[in-house]
């Protein structure tokens, strides 16, 4: 397998992207999370889907600053490493981030305190805010643009898309049932009917969310594709 070629313009968004989160997560836990009254709470910063995607999002692009290190500063390939990030991005970070960012502002837009009630603006700056609920698509998009991710198969992503949500579904479950609170205000308001309305809703979303991704992927480097789908059949 050829290595991968990663601009300089990439590698320096990687590291400015890493930069970002590592600071949010360190103002996080010095001005909100000790203050915050949900602290002690079962599952802690578990249990919020979108505290989960900021870390998948610190991970991946401490992940992408690795790989760069390895191929750019050692010369080797970093193969592997770059095949789960392709995977990981596509069928996980993307598809997560695009739920948290249009359910959470749909939401807001309706009414903001079954999301995020008014409260919170005296715990949580605006600007931690839109990086937790808005920058995390478009950082996405970014790399998608500036580095050559290939999609895995359309059943292999989605199959991985529906799993992590499915798991997730169970932990908020688990969270309901174990330490007495809903992580999301509004499902408590929801009957058993609704509540199922509103998983079949969110799995489709999600779903479309992936088809997203790949489309968004072959707008991208649809050129590229082709070519070296025609040389494999040469």
């Amino acid at each position: 397998m050829a290595m991968v070629h990663v601009s300089t313009r990439a590698r320096v968004s990687h590291l400015l992207v890493l930069c970002l989160y590592v600071f949010v997560d360190m103002y996080d836990r010095t001005n909100i999370w000790p203050f915050a009254r949900w602290k002690d709470r079962f599952g802690g910063r578990l249990a919020n889907l979108t505290s989960l995607v900021t870390m998948g999002h610190t991970v991946f692009f401490g992940s992408c600053v690795l790989a760069d290190l390895i191929e750019g500063v050692l010369g080797k390939k970093a193969a592997g490493l770059r095949k789960v990030q392709d995977y990981v991005l596509a069928s996980v970070l993307f598809p997560m981030s695009m739920i948290v960012t249009v359910v959470f502002w749909g939401m807001y837009a309706v009414d903001r305190e079954l999301i995020f009630p008014a409260a919170l603006d005296k715990i949580i700056p605006p600007w931690v805010n839109h990086v937790w609920h808005t920058t995390v698509v478009p950082v996405l998009l970014l790399e998608m643009y500036l580095v050559h991710h290939r999609h895995p198969s359309r059943q292999a992503g989605l199959t991985g898309a529906v799993t992590v949500g499915i798991v997730y579904l169970i932990w908020v479950l688990i969270v309901a049932q174990v330490g007495g609170f809903w992580v999301y205000p509004f499902m408590a308001a929801m009957s058993n009917f609704q509540f199922f309305l509103f998983c079949c809703f969110v799995a489709v979303i999600g779903c479309s969310f992936y088809l997203l991704g790949e489309f968004c992927n072959k707008i991208f480097w649809g050129s590229m594709e082709t070519s070296r789908k025609g040389k494999k059949r040469a």
